[in-house]
This record gives C-alpha cells, structure tokens and sequence, in this order.
C-alpha cells in the first residue's frame, strides 16, 4: 500500500471535492510528509521534490497556493521559480509562500521582493502554518486551537489528537 504523504502528487483519498488545492514543493521527503500531515484534513495536498515539478504540476491544474522551499539540492531555487510563476501568464495569480530555514528578517524581505506572498521559516508548527495560509487565501482561521506540550508536542484541543 503506497503512504500519500511520500508519494508524488500525493492528495489525501477521501478529500471533498471542494476542498483548496495546496502545492508542497520541498526536496526533503520529510519536510513534504510533515506538511502533509499538518495540511491534509483542511486541503488536498499535491507534492513536488524540485521547483521544476513544481512548476509543471502549476500548470497542470490550479492550486490555491504552492508552498516552496528556496533551496532543492539539485536544479533552480524556489527564488528562481516564483519568477518564472510570475512572468508565466497562465500561473501568474498562484499564491506563492517562501519555506525556508533562513529566518531573518532580511530573508523575509528578499522572499517578497522576490515575488512569493509570504514567507515561513523553519521549523514549521502547524498553527503558524494554518495561520499564514489563512491569510494568504482570506478564509476564516480553522479554529483547530492547537498549543504546545510540555514536552513540545503539538496537540490539537479540538480532536485532542498529537499532531
């Protein structure tokens, strides 16, 4: 049985129809299985491991945003790619959001400047990233009410599940 969130293109299985496609575009398997794991009860999630899958899915089927790291291992930059989405009538109106490890506050400026919406830093907590892609789409917060542990488990207080 093939896992979703490790799987390309992967979208949860039993995702409503009118659920809000979110790209994932990050080269680490485990960053795109834990974004899909904070991401997947609320959207369908679709996978990328390079910005240049990413940009082929872009233009394959509309999402309501594409998270992309700035740095793949092997080809173009998330930098070079939200040019190429902006110059690219047909994807030009994606909501693109920066996922980064750098976290000051002059990356973020270079991330806007660049063309991305917005920007995340690493690590990545599920109630920041619900509230930046809340944001982003101007829909209402998820109401999830997520706080951390002693322990720094994040535990959702409305399914009282560990995230």
């Amino acid at each position: 049985m093939r896992d979703p969130a490790t799987t390309p293109h992967a979208a949860a299985s039993d995702a409503p129809a009118q659920r809000p496609v979110i790209l994932v575009a990050d080269d680490y398997p485990e960053n795109r299985r834990l974004l899909y794991f904070y991401l997947r009860d609320r959207f369908e999630v679709l996978q990328a491991s390079t910005a240049e899958e990413a940009l082929q899915l872009l233009r394959e089927r509309p999402v309501a945003l594409a998270i992309l790291d700035l740095n793949y291992c092997d080809g173009m930059s998330g930098i070079d790619a939200v040019q190429i989405i902006r110059e690219d009538p047909s994807i030009a109106h994606t909501r693109v959001m920066a996922l980064t490890a750098y976290a000051y506050p002059d990356d973020r400026g270079r991330c806007l400047e660049a063309g991305f919406d917005d920007y995340i830093s690493k690590p990545v907590f599920k109630p920041g990233l619900l509230k930046k892609i809340d944001e982003i789409l101007g829909i209402a917060p998820s109401g999830d009410g997520a706080t951390e542990s002693a322990n720094g488990v994040w535990i959702s207080q409305k399914n009282r599940e560990r995230e």
